[in-house]
């Protein structure tokens, strides 16, 4: 088992930021810089503080849409790499195919869903979908697909049809590789529902970023900032929370 780390190793983090924070402050109450350029991190606490409950109903929305997207993500992306795994040809299409799609900035598709599917909710789901879907399908193929021959032959030859090789060799196979998919794709998924509500949204912590910039008030996009890097930290956390516990039954790894 790995040594823990010494408690001067492990605040050593915390003392960087508290010290950056702190420089950053420095900086903009002897320099004198205005709000609207970079304000100082006691203006941009003060005002997380004045709007906890507003961004708290707007990043709730946020919220929903991205685990939504992720949600539809998964299921369209081990989908298609059921149908890659399983059927040759259409894997020697779909791989290229997504890749090739993967390369379009989804800005310049955001406004198309928008005129779609109009100013709800639907679009911003949508995009957090089309920027979870690539690496969930690879980690999808690749868990599925990539599997020791020698463990297909022996589940076949102790008798397993292909639902039991699927069931009992595959997805187990599978599991580790979507969960570090979910870990890449969450943020993806994230950034897709913040672009749209970027581009056409009427409530969201993006909305509110935008909003905030059209009347200057920078401390209170650097306030939803925050927001948002404290929504992808949960995030992230639960994800590995939920490797942990699926994935106990796995030997530690030694680092």
């Amino acid at each position: 088992m790995p040594a823990a780390p010494s408690p001067a190793i492990a605040w050593r983090p915390v003392v960087a930021v508290a010290a950056a924070i702190a420089a950053w402050e420095l900086i903009v109450q002897l320099g004198g810089l205005p709000q609207f350029v970079l304000p100082a991190p006691s203006a941009i606490a003060a005002k997380a503080w004045e709007t906890r409950a507003l961004q708290a109903e707007h990043l709730a929305v946020t919220a929903a849409a991205t685990v939504a997207g992720l949600g539809l993500a998964f299921v369209a992306g081990v989908g298609m790499a059921l149908l890659a795994v399983y059927v040759e040809t259409v894997g020697a299409i779909l791989l290229p195919a997504l890749a090739a799609f993967n390369g379009i900035p989804k800005v310049a598709i955001a406004p198309l869903f928008v005129i779609w599917f109009g100013l709800g909710d639907l679009p911003k789901v949508l995009l957090a979908a089309l920027m979870g879907l690539f690496p969930v399908f690879v980690a999808a193929s690749t868990g599925l697909g990539v599997v020791d021959r020698d463990y297909l032959d022996l589940a076949r030859l102790a008798g397993g049809n292909r639902w039991r090789v699927f069931t009992k060799v595959r997805l187990p196979h599978a599991v580790p590789h979507l969960l570090d998919a979910a870990k890449v794709a969450f943020p993806l998924a994230l950034v897709g529902a913040l672009v749209g509500e970027f581009i056409g949204g009427n409530r969201g912590i993006g909305y509110l970023i935008l909003s905030a910039q059209g009347t200057l008030d920078t401390p209170f996009v650097f306030a939803c900032l925050v927001s948002i890097t404290i929504l992808t930290s949960v995030g992230t956390a639960g994800i590995v929370a939920l490797e942990r516990w699926l994935l106990a039954w796995r030997a530690p790894r030694r680092r």
